[in-house]
């Protein structure tokens, strides 16, 4: 299975769009009671907040529609597996101290696939810091100087993935707190472990229960035009679809799970509150770019780097090593309109990925593979 989504480059085969993925959903619909049926619950989006939904509302016994935008459920929290190698495209890193998303790993057996993606004691064991046109390596024993600010911004730029000056500080702080108030447990649970067989391998456990019941109707690859409470019959809400002329379905209740900065193609009747319309409009503030990359040979299994303001990415964090004996490294940069950010898939194409994966790689590195995904 494949979903349309994401890019990967090679060498040898050079760009080619979509990935392998087992969140990719065919057939694309599929309805266990009638289309024309009223349902108890329209759930828009098959992220983990819809998936968790429709889930819980089916096996209460509600029959549920799901319809979602892509052809796959997740979200922006989805793997692709190449060569045996799985790529988080999107969320990545979890931990036991997100209650949320560990009772889910856990009600589904994943509690022992867990892997530790950080690996100490590799040939470029060190922190490199990129400023302007110079670099310095930091090793762990070593204080930094007042070059901190720009690791600093570095670091937040990679979390947050927006301007600075848009960046939430109670945001920051809550990472924090989740860390329990030191720098080695951010680290913990917001880069050293995640699933060994992908993110996208819980959603499905996710989707195939709630499809289990015999009470879930699907479609995929079907964007959502407006949420109308006042069209239909009373204590009836219809959902239209964009396109294909159809009059839409109808429940008695919908879920809305749409990312923020998607909502302002949805219409909802009656209108949101105007704080609700004022949030649509501005947006998520974190609107970063995640590349992964294989780097030829095993060296760069242990490193690190930050950049500011950098050539379209900011860090570079490495992953664990691939089957093929080469180091994985994921690297994150902020949106095009911050100060060394970029547009994945924009006029800079893959040159200008591989120009951007460079600058935070060791001098000489040979990149061996990207793969990307412009999210939303």
């Amino acid at each position: 299975m494949a979903t349309s989504e994401g890019v990967h480059w090679t060498p040898q085969d050079g760009i080619k769009t979509g990935l392998p993925c087992i969140g990719a959903i065919k057939p694309a619909k599929s309805f266990s009671q009638s289309e024309s049926a009223v349902f108890d619950v329209i759930v828009i989006g098959a992220g983990y907040a819809g998936l968790t939904a429709a889930r819980d509302l089916t096996t209460q016994g509600r029959t549920v529609l799901l319809l979602e935008a892509r052809d796959r459920i997740g979200g922006r929290t989805w793997n692709t597996t190449i060569n045996g190698f799985t790529y988080e495209m999107g969320g990545t890193w979890i931990h036991w101290h997100m209650p949320h998303i560990y009772r889910e790993v856990s009600l589904y057996g994943l509690q022992d696939d867990f892997i530790v993606t950080q690996t100490p004691g590799g040939k470029e064991d060190y922190c490199t810091l990129i400023t302007g046109d110079r670099r310095t390596n930091i090793s762990h024993e070593e204080e930094l100087s007042p070059t901190e600010r720009s690791m600093l911004e570095a670091i937040i730029l990679q979390m947050a993935g927006g301007p600075l000056e848009t960046i939430g500080f109670l945001d920051a702080l809550r990472w924090w707190a989740l860390g329990g108030h030191t720098a080695t447990g951010l680290n913990d649970i917001g880069l050293t472990t995640r699933l060994r067989s992908g993110q996208s391998a819980l959603a499905r456990r996710m989707f195939d229960h709630a499809k289990s019941t015999g009470r879930l109707s699907y479609a995929f690859s079907t964007a959502i035009a407006g949420v109308d409470q006042e069209r239909g019959n009373e204590g009836v809400v219809e959902v239209r679809p964009r396109s294909g002329g159809g009059a839409g379905w109808q429940a008695r209740q919908a879920i809305c799970t749409v990312p923020l900065n998607v909502l302002q193609a949805v219409s909802f009747t009656p209108a949101l509150s105007g704080l609700k319309r004022a949030a649509i409009g501005i947006g998520q503030a974190n609107r970063g770019n995640k590349v992964h990359a294989d780097v030829a040979g095993p060296e760069l299994v242990s490193y690190t780097a930050f950049a500011r303001p950098g050539k379209g990415l900011v860090c570079a964090i490495a992953d664990k090593e691939t089957p093929g004996g080469d180091s994985h490294v994921v690297f994150f940069g902020p949106a095009a309109e911050v100060e060394g950010g970029m547009r994945l898939g924009g006029s800079s194409g893959v040159e200008g990925v591989r120009e951007a994966v460079g600058h935070v790689l060791p001098e000489g590195s040979e990149v061996k593979r990207l793969v990307s995904f412009a999210r939303c």
